[in-house]
């Protein structure tokens, strides 16, 4: 009888084990073999006994994946037209202006400075990439410079 108790207890040691440690499943497959698994059940549910019938089935089912995805790449080819079209009604020449005369201002020159860098950067656009272009210290020394004409 004692090596019954025994025995059990062992049993009962496993089971509380058992309790304690929880297992993974087994069934740890990937998504995309689910959604294989459940493309294939609706295709062994429409098997006809005409394998013609089944083939066209198949081939309706892949045409209309196929009009989804030319869908979506005409919307993107639509979208991306649209902001094509957007960007080349903007002046890239007028945001560089604007940023420049940002620039000025930022630099605390005064107003009439600023009104005489404008027109030296309409009359020569280079000057005004030029100064865009350098170092932060050295673009205020480059519009006194501009503007007295050195």
């Amino acid at each position: 009888m004692e090596q019954e108790l025994a025995a059990g207890n062992g049993n009962d040691e496993e089971e509380e084990e058992a309790q304690e440690t929880p297992r993974r499943s087994v069934d740890s497959t990937s998504s995309s073999s689910k959604k294989r698994k459940k493309e294939w059940k609706g295709k062994k549910d429409s098997v006809t006994s005409d394998p013609l019938l089944d083939m066209f089935n198949e081939v309706s089912g892949d045409l209309k994946i196929v009009t989804k995805l030319i869908g979506k790449m005409a919307q993107t080819m639509e979208r991306d037209t649209t902001n094509q079209e957007k960007s080349m009604n903007e002046d890239p020449q007028q945001k560089l202006r604007e940023k420049a005369v940002n620039e000025d201002r930022r630099l605390e020159f005064t107003g009439a400075e600023v009104i005489q860098a404008a027109l030296m950067f309409a009359k020569v656009p280079d000057q005004m990439g030029m100064m865009l272009a350098l170092l932060e210290p050295l673009r205020r020394e480059y519009i006194v410079n501009m503007l007295h004409g050195n």
